[in-house]
């Protein structure tokens, strides 16, 4: 195809469906798929990443592209270096979020409720609704080019993920790490189940904090109506104001008559907050549960799982805990028990999915013991994480997940619902010895147990408990042929946000089930902001549609926005501003590859063409550098500092100088084998474009790019003194272009060099004069003695052991500039000592944004750069 039949601009619209569908037929995105090229010293080795299942309810969003891009990077590189690569897909069933979204369905366009269904229809149709919003995920997950083995796809509740996740029930509940009791959970009224912690989100809000006379104390409290479940009060041990107090019963007047309470000791008791006092009520506060088991209290409970107060609450029963909040504050001043009422920024605890606040309840629930005598999974996981057996991206992660693990407490993995891996617990009621009573039998299998009378427990597993396992159970382990060949893990890459709900439990259940850990790398992305740094919302507006970006600028586009200039694990800002700037990268690479196809050459993709020039040896050697350090960066996990290196060397180096010497020198063979190579770096990246361009410039190739071998750098003897000499050669046009633009010289007007004698600096005119004259507009090179007197009217450029005297009698009037450029340095003074001001501010320093402090900074250093370069021509000029 010749340059003219190539359009100018890459349209990413005529390319991206037609090549994912092409990789997708090629059967390449298996591991099974042999490599269609020989030697390859990696073929035995495996690369796997189980990628994280998004809820099946939902759309692909920003922080879905941004795992997906990374994982793919990953994925792509690891396969052309010849890997059997296993980039496994699935969705997630997600538990209430998905019953919450399906039940408002039904209401909305049927007007019934899951109780009209019933349970097993009810499963039936919420699993076809998604199956059916998995496919259309998929489908967005394809448009960012994300390589995985669709068949091999998983969901949370196929039936064999389910069997294993439900036989990693029995045996830990064979192994006495999981038991049923009444503990403090989170409990959703709206919902009608207990939460885990990672289905709650935090709401701050302005609220009330009543402090009460209560006996011999005044406390404070947000929530007056839990006084009615109080039964102790506490201290701290060494606050010498309550110690005569410790251990003593106290009557406390009360809106329903008095009612006795015991003082106690607890470390957990800050003294330096309030009056040093707290109020104890077991039933509605984990800090309070916690105390109660310490010191073995008395629970009562007022609040039931409607949100309501219970009967045992006089003539409060009924109200919602709001309504009973304002009459019993109205009774309570009535009786002079509230000394005052102060507003304070409370965190409201609030269910993920409806909004509704959270009641802390005792209720009877399953729970995993995670420091359980027989096995504990907290010190298993700590001493492995300890011992390096993930290495995290970044490394702080780890201590934070330690942390995290080390301060876990028992976990309720049963949920009152009908979405979810059904608890494989059966019931059966018996008669004792005298027949007067009857206890309650308890099977647990896999199996129901055989016999008549027994009900299954009503509830589901905790979807953590399902998508810890993700790791193994996609796999099918122990015995499936996967596991053996992917297990454990190569990598897994999540949302930094996901440390400590998914990531600790995949490590928790990896290390029980496998005795391994689940991957051998964690690498976190950070989570995706708005241009100035907020965090993206709905309600704010300022949110990224990814689709309509994939749609507007291409797939590449967005890959690059999403990771080059990232940090693992930190929060980077996107916009479509930036987006814009990666299409016009790829448009770059397009327009070089337009040019790059009208230079003819027998063999386009030679690995080792001849250099003919020490611009040809320059370049050479500079690939090899650029192929080496990518590669090794891409090895060690620094994803966008590999891309931004090959960024700079594809534009500033290959682009912007060996392109335009090309075109005088013309060494075709070097310029095709520099450009395909450059294909294969960029393919992970920005795979659309380049394949795009693969198969228009190396149409005969007998296989996709995706599938050419990775490049390796090739030992190429560098010729120190000449590639030194040739770098100095585009330092002087540099700088030349530099003194024309400073002093507004005519792009098209020829100006005079001036060089001190010496050996290297006639080699320079020698092998690149042709270069220096043509690319800096240079009509006459003169060489002088080193004696010889310094030109008249020339600004002098010195570095290294250059001496350059650039002539520019009768192109520049001397005395206009020397005014022009004193004027411009009086400015650059004033600025400078205004900077200097208010950067030596305390005021500015501390209330200020610290990356405004950064980039006034950086300010201040450019200038003070541009001040020096004036001082400099002004010298000259003088």
């Amino acid at each position: 195809m010749s340059a003219s039949e190539i359009p100018k601009t890459y349209n990413a619209k005529d390319w991206e469906n037609k090549l994912y569908t092409q990789w997708e037929e090629s059967g390449f995105f298996r591991p099974e798929a042999d490599q269609p090229w020989a030697d390859n010293p990696h073929k035995n080795e495996r690369y796997c990443n189980i990628l994280p299942p998004p809820n099946a309810n939902g759309e692909l969003h920003l922080g879905h592209a941004s795992g997906y891009t990374v994982m793919d990077i990953f994925g792509r590189f690891e396969r052309m270096k010849g890997k059997k690569v296993l980039l496994l897909p699935g969705k997630d069933h997600a538990g209430i979020q998905t019953q919450v979204v399906f039940e408002k369905k039904l209401q909305t366009e049927k007007n019934i409720t899951r109780h009209d269904l019933g349970r097993e229809k009810f499963f039936e149709e919420i699993y076809a609704f998604c199956k059916d919003r998995a496919e259309y995920m998929r489908s967005q997950e394809k448009r960012i080019g994300l390589s995985a083995d669709w068949s091999r796809e998983k969901f949370t509740l196929d039936p064999d993920i389910s069997r294993r996740a439900t036989e990693t029930f029995v045996t830990m509940y064979n192994d006495k790490m999981i038991y049923r009791g009444e503990r403090i959970i989170n409990w959703c009224p709206r919902c009608a189940t207990a939460l885990s912690d990672v289905e709650i989100e935090y709401q701050t809000k302005k609220e009330k904090l009543y402090w009460i006379k209560y006996g011999p104390f005044v406390l404070a409290t947000s929530r007056p109506e839990t006084k009615l479940g109080d039964t102790a009060v506490a201290v701290h041990p060494d606050d010498d104001r309550y110690k005569d107090f410790i251990g003593k019963k106290i009557i406390i007047p009360g809106v329903l008559g008095n009612f006795e309470v015991v003082v106690v000791a607890d470390t957990v008791v800050d003294r330096a907050f309030g009056s040093g006092v707290i109020k104890v009520t077991p039933a509605h506060d984990f800090a309070d549960f916690a105390i109660a088991e310490r010191h073995h209290l008395p629970i009562k409970q007022v609040i039931n799982t409607d949100g309501r107060m219970m009967d045992n609450c006089g003539k409060y029963a009924g109200m919602t805990t709001q309504e009973c909040r304002t009459t019993i504050v109205t009774d309570m001043q009535a009786m002079d028990l509230i000394e005052k009422i102060e507003e304070y920024n409370h965190n409201l605890s609030l269910c993920e999915r409806c909004k509704t606040t959270i009641e802390p309840l005792i209720s009877k629930q399953w729970f995993i013991n995670v420091d359980a005598p027989h096995y504990s999974l907290k010190k298993k996981s700590v001493e492995a994480l300890k011992n390096n057996a993930i290495i995290f991206h970044p490394e702080a992660m780890k201590e934070q997940m330690i942390r995290w693990i080390e301060n876990l407490h028992d976990w309720c993995i049963s949920r009152q619902i009908w979405w979810g891996h059904r608890i494989p617990v059966w019931y059966k009621k018996q008669s004792t010895n005298n027949k007067q009573q009857t206890t309650e039998k308890i099977y647990c299998g896999i199996q129901p147990p055989e016999g008549d009378d027994w009900t299954q427990d009503p509830d589901t597993l905790d979807t953590w408990f399902s998508s810890g396992q993700w790791p193994y159970t996609t796999l099918e382990y122990p015995d499936g042929k996967d596991a053996k060949q992917f297990y454990p893990t190569d990598t897994m890459i999540m949302g930094r946000d996901l440390l400590f709900f998914w990531a600790t439990r995949m490590i928790l259940f990896g290390f029980y089930t496998t005795h391994t850990a689940p991957f051998k790398h964690l690498y976190f992305t950070g989570l995706v902001r708005d241009k100035i740094g907020q965090k993206m919302s709905k309600s704010k507006g300022n949110g990224v549609d990814v689709l309509e970006m994939i749609k507007k600028f291409g797939a590449d586009a967005v890959r690059l926005s999403l990771t080059l200039g990232t940090t693992p694990g930190l929060d980077f800002r996107l916009y479509e501003e930036k987006i814009a700037t990666f299409r016009n990268f790829a448009n770059k690479l397009w327009n070089i590859g337009r040019y790059v196809n009208q230079q003819t050459t027998e063999n386009k993709q030679q690995k080792l063409p001849k250099p003919k020039s020490p611009a040809d040896q320059w370049i050479l050697v500079r690939l090899q550098y650029i192929t080496k350090e990518v590669t090794q960066l891409l090895e060690n996990y620094q994803l966008s500092l590999a891309g931004e290196k090959l960024r700079d060397f594809t534009w500033n180096e290959f682009a912007d100088w060996y392109v335009e010497i090309h075109k005088i020198e013309k060494n075709n063979e070097v310029l095709h084998s520099v450009f395909a190579t450059l294909l294969k770096l960029w393919h992970p990246f920005i795979p659309f474009v380049t394949e795009a361009l693969w198969q228009t410039l190396y149409k005969n190739s007998d296989t996709l790019l995706m599938m050419e071998q990775w490049p390796k750098p090739i030992p190429l003897a560098k010729n120190t003194l000449g590639d030194v000499r040739f770098e100095n050669v585009i330092r002087l046009i540099q700088e030349i272009r530099a003194i024309r633009s400073l002093y507004k010289i005519d792009p098209a007007k020829y100006i005079s060099l001036t060089i001190k004698e010496g050996a290297n600096k006639r080699a320079l005119i020698t092998e690149s004069g042709t270069l220096l004259q043509r690319l800096a507009r240079i009509d006459t090179i003169h060489i002088i003695r080193l004696t010889a007197s310094t030109p008249k009217n020339s600004v002098r450029v010195s570095y290294g052991w250059m001496d350059v005297y650039i002539e520019l009698a009768g192109v520049i009037d001397f005395d206009v500039e020397k005014t022009r450029l004193t004027k411009e340095k009086k400015e650059k003074e004033t600025y400078i000592t205004a900077l200097e001001t208010k950067l030596s501010n305390p005021n500015f320093i501390q209330h200020a944004k610290p990356d405004i402090v950064q980039t006034e900074q950086e300010k201040l250093e450019e200038v003070k750069k541009q001040l020096s370069t004036l001082n400099h021509h002004l010298a000259s000029l003088s």
